[in-house]
């Protein structure tokens, strides 16, 4: 299993776990998609997973785990 997949899983356990909804957005396939993530997260590299709500940018799986670690998920994920 790739980086990416384990990060992804990793974010789904936790938001799961949290009771929290999410969509999934597969870029994959779809290069128009990829842009899209990369021109909305401001990093012309950027990588999944990258978390949005909404039009709002989150973080990437970093500031994730770290928001996780520091109690403050929902301020991170915009829902405080």
């Amino acid at each position: 299993m790739g980086q990416i997949k384990s990060q992804q899983s990793e974010v789904t356990r936790i938001l799961d776990g949290k009771n929290i909804k999410y969509e999934l957005v597969d870029i994959s396939q779809d290069n128009a998609l990829r842009e899209e993530m990369r021109t909305r997260s401001g990093n012309p590299k950027a990588i999944p997973p990258q978390i949005f709500n909404g039009d709002h940018y989150c973080g990437d799986y970093e500031l994730f785990v770290e928001a996780v670690e520091q109690k403050t998920l929902q301020e991170f994920l915009k829902l405080a």
